[in-house]
Parts: structure tokens; sequence; C-alpha cells
């Protein structure tokens, strides 16, 4: 494989600093979320791996879809992140669900199989994080 991206971000004091990229498009700030005893005044890793997680889901499910000939036309991925803790650490679990208007859920788990081999995230994510795909409304 070729390397066709790299993004680059600089984090600032873990969960409780801030994150920049290197191009100056992503910048936020971070905290511990209120129900870790902080100021839920930002953003959470968390939340920012839902987001990516998210957004390259779709592009995944687009992908497919195009591929088959069929394109999706409205499309919204919602992405839920949890953060557990055990005996042993931490890990996380994750929820993602599709909801494509017009499209009939039949297909959309069909989508929702093939974008979870091609998805950057579902395959690198699939052997340490649950994940549970469904299809929305």
């Amino acid at each position: 494989m070729k390397t066709i991206y790299t993004a680059a971000v600089e984090v600032i004091s873990g969960r409780d600093g801030s994150v920049r990229s290197d191009d100056g498009l992503l910048e936020a700030r971070l905290a511990f979320q209120k129900a870790l005893g902080g100021s839920g005044q930002g953003t959470n890793p968390e939340q920012l791996l839902a987001a990516g997680w998210g957004a390259c889901f779709a592009s995944s499910l687009a992908y497919v879809a195009r591929e088959e000939g069929k394109p999706l036309g409205s499309i919204a991925v919602n992405a839920e992140v949890d953060l557990l803790q055990g005996s042993t650490g931490f890990a996380l679990k994750a929820r993602l669900t599709v909801n494509a208007p017009g499209e009939t859920p039949a297909r959309v788990e069909r989508l929702i199989e093939q974008a979870r081999q091609v998805c950057p995230y579902s395959k690198a994510l699939k052997a340490t994080v649950e994940a549970d795909y469904r299809v929305g409304r």
C-alpha cells in the first residue's frame, strides 16, 4: 500500500489541554467530561473518535454504493463511543447507526457489511473495540 495522506496533530496536556492540526484547520480545547469529574468545557477523545469514525464510515458507505452502480442519496451516520472502565484499565465500545432515507433496510444492511470491510477505522479497530452497526430510520 502507498501512503495517500498523513494527518498530523499536536496534543498538549492530554484530556485537559488542546489539540491542533499542522495545517491549523482543526483546533480544539480538550477537557475531562463532567462524568469524569472535569469541567466538560471542551471536546474529548471519545467525541473526536466518534466524529472521525462516523465520517469515514459514511464515506465508505458512499464508496461501496457507487461501486455497485447505485449511489446513495442522503445519508447520515450517528456514531457513539463509550469509555469503559474495568479492573484491568479502560476500553472503548461503539455504536454506528446508519440513516439512509429512501433506501430499503436490506440494502443498507448489505452496504454496512461491505463498508466495514473497506473503512480504515472499522478495520483498524475491529480487534480492540466492540462495535455495533445498525440501520436507523
